[in-house]
């Protein structure tokens, strides 16, 4: 699936007057795609449904297959209406190797803003009209996520721009459906942006086109599937805008369609191996979820959807272009430090932590895994590798009588690192340090007192936050007596608790709230998954250390919310607790 041709291919996009294919991959979003914090289908989950098509040189490319009535028409009428049919040039590996192929297409469905055409090979075979009126349903009117009354194009084009209409003068965008010959989902093919004939060896339909399979897998009027069209519309815009943006840059603003139409990918691998180099896009599953979760992360904490919008228009691209909407925001933080903060946030994925940067609001993860786990002190020496842009995680448990740690960190002089320690007590605290390195040797440590429980743990992060530099480094932990109680951290105890249910609700959320600090009141604060506050309910003093509130689903001006993911953030003297709550029609 999912992505721009020149993405999936590894090279840059074409110049006008240059042709070089460096070859790799094209299509196919598959593997464990599905709701948030759920299991995703089988069909989705289907460990021989392939993720991505290699695109040869023309050389390497097999015989075209042409149709045999000369007698068809090779375009589309002015107009096109539904039951037209032309020969469209359709890219296959029904045999091999891949090779383009001429068939016959038949609009099966029109709506303002979109066509669905179909190989007339799958009508009524991997496509019917029930699954093409659904399909332009979504296009036009609906989706599931939290704008419930929006379709697809308008999604996107709210999110990203307005699509191009660069040959055929008509501003719907086809969706056209056949049997890719493997297990693939779809593709945007930009050679359609340019006439046919303007690549040897390559063919174009000239019209704006996404391309879908309809055969051997998930359905095609699924939810999985329609999320796959509003993936690669973001990159047919993002072509116009942008033609020569890094593969991860784009292919996270695509992930981000289909969070936006509410079907977004089900986090898996990423979580199981972080180091992965956030700015080098290899077409692999976890590199789908390091981009999504890195453009949620974004949106979530620096600008909302302004800011994706900017980011898809800026003209620089990968790590620069992030830092220049990062200036034109206003925010001192830089692409590192975005980073930086966002490793921690994938492992404890709290927003009641801080001011929220050490968790999401829009996505509930999974467990983030170590790279090893250390219960016995002094530990030794270690020396690892971390890739630029890509994090670690160690665990160091099992303290008994010993109170206290000191780990010590010696990274390579030629790059830059990020170093944390996480201290997840038992008691439910948790805080969060950030390790001083000196900057010319990157060496420092962190020293952790109070583990008196033997279920404390602490976790060390290491993250590679330049693009170039060695990538070894070191580190040890040792008992020491004289580490700092970690007051000197940034202390993130939870004086206060809430519950709040039922979870996901309709009508009224019941919420209930404890703790030591209930007394001189407080409030509660509800914020969409944009960040913006939509209610705020008030407290008095509870006597009892209790207070129970409800949240009737509408904002402060008692208009109801749509369906979707909101925070409810509860504050008393200083103490915080938060919970994601869904609401549902």
């Amino acid at each position: 699936m999912h992505t721009a041709l020149r993405h999936r291919l590894n090279w840059r996009p074409f110049s006008r007057n240059t042709w070089t294919i460096l070859g790799a991959v094209l299509c196919g979003l598959t593997l464990f795609a599905g709701a948030a914090n759920a299991s995703a289908p089988l069909a989705e989950q289907d460990a021989t449904h392939s993720r991505e098509i290699r695109l040869p040189a023309p050389d390497e490319m097999g015989p075209e297959v042409y149709i045999q009535d000369s007698a068809l028409p090779t375009s589309p009428p002015p107009d096109p209406q539904v039951g037209d049919s032309w020969v469209w040039w359709l890219w296959v590996h029904t045999s091999m190797p891949p090779h383009f192929e001429q068939a016959t297409c038949t609009v099966r469905g029109k709506t303002d803003h979109g066509y669905v055409v179909v190989d007339d090979r799958q009508w009524n075979v991997g496509i019917d009209q029930a699954d093409v009126d659904l399909i332009l349903e979504r296009w036009e009117n609906t989706s599931i996520g939290a704008n419930p009354d929006m379709g697809i194009y308008e999604l996107n084009s709210q999110a990203f721009g307005d699509p191009p209409d660069e040959l055929d003068n008509d501003p719907r965008i086809y969706l056209v459906y056949f049997e890719f010959g493997i297990s693939s989902d779809g593709f945007f093919f930009e050679f359609d942006q340019y006439p046919e004939g303007h690549y040897p060896g390559y063919h174009s339909n000239e019209c704006e086109s996404l391309y879908l399979n309809c055969a051997h897998g998930p359905s095609p009027s699924g939810d999985y599937m329609i999320a796959v069209a509003a993936h690669e519309f973001e990159h047919l815009i993002h072509w116009k805008y942008d033609e020569n943006e890094t593969s991860w840059v784009d292919e996270g603003m695509a992930e981000m369609a289909m969070w936006f139409y509410g079907h977004p990918d089900n986090i898996s691998q990423f979580n199981s191996n972080a180091d992965n180099n956030l700015t080098v896009w290899d077409g692999n599953w976890a590199d789908y979820i390091q981009t999504y979760l890195w453009t949620l992360y974004f949106y979530e904490r620096y600008g909302g959807g302004p800011a994706l919008y900017d980011v898809v228009h800026e003209a620089a691209n990968s790590t620069a272009g992030y830092e220049n909407i990062l200036d034109l925001y206003g925010y001192e933080d830089d692409f590192a430090d975005v980073f930086a903060n966002w490793s921690v946030a994938n492992f404890l994925d709290d927003p009641s932590l801080a001011d929220g940067r050490y968790g999401y609001v829009g996505d509930e993860l999974p467990t983030f895994y170590t790279m090893g786990t250390y219960s016995s002190y002094p530990t030794g020496q270690y020396n690892r590798t971390v890739n630029h842009w890509g994090t670690d995680y160690y665990r160091f448990l099992g303290f008994g009588d010993q109170t206290s740690v000191r780990i010590d960190f010696d990274g390579a002089d030629t790059n830059v690192f990020a170093v944390w320690g996480l201290t997840l007590r038992a008691d439910g605290t948790t805080e969060v340090q950030r390790v001083t390195l000196d900057p010319a040797t990157q060496v420092g440590s962190i020293g952790v007192g109070g583990l008196t429980d033997p279920a404390d743990e602490v976790i060390l992060v290491v993250s590679g936050v330049q693009g170039y530099g060695g990538t070894n480094y070191l580190f040890s932990a040792q008992d020491d007596p004289a580490a700092v109680d970690a007051d000197s951290g940034e202390q993130l105890a939870r004086a206060l608790q809430m519950s709040a249910g039922p979870n996901p609700f309709r009508g009224q959320l019941s919420l209930n709230l404890s703790g030591t600090e209930l007394s001189s009141g407080g409030n509660v604060q509800i914020y969409d998954a944009t960040g913006r506050s939509i209610r705020s309910l008030r407290f008095g003093g509870a006597a009892h250390g209790s207070v129970d509130l409800s949240w009737d689903g509408r904002d402060e001006h008692g208009l109801p919310v749509p369906p979707g993911i909101y925070l409810v953030e509860a504050r008393s003297a200083g103490a915080r607790a938060a919970q994601r709550v869904v609401l549902i029609k």
